[in-house]
C-alpha cells in the first residue's frame, strides 16, 4: 500500500488509523512517499509504526504526486500496488476489497465515498463520484482515480509507472488508466473497496484544485487525441460559460460552490489549451 503525503502532518493521522483497522487476512506493508514535506509529516507517521504491518517512509523530491507514486512503488515489496491518499480514511474492508477485485482485473479503482468527511456546503460543490462504476474521461475510457486504486506490480511495471509530466493537478492518474487499457489492460470497479474521499473545504483551494483538473484535461486530449479522445465542442462550451454569466450572481450567496468549480475548470480548460497548443473548449 502507497500513500503519497506532503504537508499532511493535520490530517494523515486519519488515514492511518483507519489502515490500522483493515481486515485483510494475508500479509501487507504501507509505504508513505513523503513528497518534500516541511511541517513534521514524517514524525507523525513514525509514531505509527507499531499499529501498522511493515511501516516505512521513504522520501521523493522533488514535489510531484506521480514521482511520489512511482518512488513508493520502487520501495514497496508486494505483488499488488494499492495507492491512497494522506487526507482520506479507508473503510474496514478496503484492502481486502480490492484485493478480491484486482484476481480479476490489471487495475481496479475502488468507490470514493464524498460524504462522511466533508458538510453538506463541500459536498455541494462538486459532483459525486458515481457509486456503481468507475469515472469516464470525456466519454472515451474509464479510469480509476489514484485516491482509490490498485494495479498488479508486474502491470505497473510493464506500463512504465506513471507519467511523470502531468503536473498541473489533473489528469495524473487519468493517464495511467487510460493508458492501461490502450495497450490491452483490463480496469475494473471495486465496488466494495470504499475510500472516505475527503474534499476542498476552501473555495480558494478547491478553485485551483478545479483549474488543474482543466489544465489536466487539455494534455490528456494533447496525449491520447488520435486514439479517440474528444472534448466537448466550441458551442457547448460557449453555451456553458453563457450559463456561468447568467448565474454569476450567485457568488453572492452561500451556494456559490458549483458555480466556482464550473467556471475554474472551465478556465483551466482554455489555459491547458494554450499550454498545450490543442484546442480543449
Amino acid at each position: 500500500m502507497i500513500v503519497p503525503v506532503r504537508n499532511a502532518a493535520a490530517v494523515v493521522e486519519s488515514q492511518l488509523a483507519a489502515l490500522s483497522e483493515q481486515d485483510h487476512e494475508g500479509p501487507w506493508e504501507v509505504v508513505v512517499v513523503d513528497n518534500g514535506s516541511t511541517d513534521g509529516t514524517a514524525d507523525v507517521v513514525a509514531r505509527w509504526a507499531h499499529r501498522l504491518p511493515d511501516l516505512r517512509v521513504v522520501r521523493h523530491e522533488p514535489p510531484g504526486v506521480n514521482g511520489a507514486r512511482n518512488a513508493g512503488a520502487r520501495a514497496a515489496n508486494g505483488e499488488l500496488l494499492l495507492y491512497c491518499d494522506a487526507d482520506d480514511a479507508a473503510t474496514t474492508g478496503w484492502l481486502a476489497a480490492m484485493a478480491r477485485a484486482a484476481s480479476r482485473a490489471d487495475v481496479v479503482g475502488g468507490y470514493l465515498d464524498s460524504t462522511a468527511l466533508n458538510s453538506e456546503r463541500v459536498r455541494t460543490s462538486r459532483s459525486p463520484h458515481p457509486a456503481d462504476r468507475l469515472p469516464v474521461v470525456m466519454s472515451f475510457l474509464p479510469y480509476a482515480v489514484g485516491a482509490n486504486m490498485g494495479v498488479r506490480t508486474e502491470v505497473f511495471r510493464a506500463l512504465g509507472g506513471f507519467d511523470e509530466s502531468y503536473t498541473a493537478g489533473g489528469g495524473d492518474d487519468v493517464e495511467f488508466s487510460v493508458r492501461a487499457q490502450l495497450m490491452g489492460c483490463s480496469v475494473a470497479f471495486a465496488p466494495d473497496a470504499v475510500m472516505r474521499y475527503r474534499l476542498r473545504d476552501r473555495m480558494w483551494s478547491l478553485a485551483r484544485q478545479q483549474v488543474g483538473y482543466g489544465r489536466g484535461d487539455a494534455k490528456l486530449l494533447k496525449d491520447f487525441r488520435e486514439h479517440g479522445m474528444r472534448a466537448s465542442g466550441t458551442s457547448s462550451a460557449l453555451a456553458d460559460w453563457l450559463k456561468l454569466v447568467r448565474r454569476a450572481p450567485v457568488l453572492a450567496s452561500s451556494d456559490r460552490g458549483p458555480w466556482v468549480c464550473r467556471f475554474a475548470w472551465r478556465l483551466g480548460r482554455l489555459l491547458g489549451s494554450a499550454e498545450q497548443r490543442v484546442w480543449c473548449p
